[in-house]
């Protein structure tokens, strides 16, 4: 049986030339594909109180792809804001039309990853 594809790069890529959706999908990491297909597995990281202005500040980390959630949180519990620091290569830039709404794009790359040559080319009879 053949060997499954795999990507193990660290980082998304960056091009200095636009690219399609699909194309950048192939190019992430394993990490980065699986969190923008699923969404973050997101850790505590730091909480603290902040007396003055009674809200909570934590931050998390997805223990894949180590972006950080930072968060304000009211006395009761409330999500204020959230922000996010991501790391080097995690944001997709350069990409035809952007990519929001595309995470159907990053479910078939993770599929196709799971498939050898022989279903791949199965699929692409099939569809075209």
């Amino acid at each position: 049986m053949a060997s499954k594809r795999r990507r193990h790069l660290s980082a998304a890529p960056t091009s200095a030339e636009p690219v399609t959706a699909d194309v950048f999908a192939a190019r992430l990491s394993d990490t980065a594909l699986h969190c923008r297909e699923l969404g973050h597995t997101w850790r505590p990281m730091t909480a603290r109180w902040e007396a003055e202005s009674r809200s909570f500040h934590r931050r998390l980390r997805c223990s894949k792809c180590r972006t950080e959630r930072v968060q304000l949180l009211s006395a009761r519990g409330h999500v204020v804001s959230n922000h996010y620091v991501y790391p080097d290569g995690y944001l997709a830039k350069n990409v035809e039309g952007g990519l929001s709404g595309r995470r159907d794009v990053y479910r078939l790359e993770a599929v196709i990853r799971q498939l050898d040559e022989s279903e791949i080319r199965a699929v692409r009879k099939a569809v075209g």
